[in-house]
């Protein structure tokens, strides 16, 4: 059922208008969550601000290179699970964009799919750094679904490892 899902949006995001000019068969949702992570601030940031790192800690992806002209831009492949353990893979444009606190990612997708994500890394009470990612993605209607549980997912563990290598680097320097 996934997959037809999926072949039915594709098939309608074909000719879906440009991204200026959306569709009507398109659903922006907002995605948010934190997480504490036992690190300094300036070490998280430093962290989002290694793009490359960031794009490897994605369970999805497969591959990526870098723009020769432009060191913020990445193709990236992910390759994305579908049903019984059929995988499809999708190639997109990522764009980062360093910030003081975090950074912000804008990545067009086939089928018209775009997505915002903004990493932010804020001092809290315990000494520790609480990331937050809100992510807005816009995608056909019958796509969004799926999308967004695999964005969630792979975001999820990105962020678990992540938290993983900064607090135990910051452990073996205290």
């Amino acid at each position: 059922m996934r997959f037809q899902i999926v072949i039915a949006a594709l098939v309608a995001s074909a000719s879906a208008l440009p991204l200026a000019a959306r569709s009507i068969f398109d659903k922006t949702s907002t995605i948010s969550s934190t997480k504490h992570i036992n690190a300094p601030v300036a070490d998280v940031v430093a962290a989002l601000h290694d793009f490359e790192r960031m794009i490897k800690l994605n369970p999805l992806v497969t591959k990526a290179e870098q723009d020769p002209n432009d060191p913020n831009t990445f193709s990236v492949t992910d390759s994305v699970p579908l049903f019984l353990g059929i995988s499809i893979p999708t190639t997109y444009t990522a764009k980062f964009q360093a910030l003081p606190d975090g950074m912000n990612t804008d990545n067009a997708v086939a089928a018209g799919v775009s997505l915002h994500n903004e990493w932010r890394a804020v001092a809290n009470a315990s000494g520790g750094t609480d990331l937050t990612e809100t992510d807005t993605l816009t995608a056909n209607i019958l796509l969004s679904g799926i999308i967004t549980s695999e964005l969630t997912k792979s975001h999820d563990q990105l962020v678990d490892t992540l938290a993983q290598q900064l607090e135990a680097a910051a452990a073996g320097s205290a």
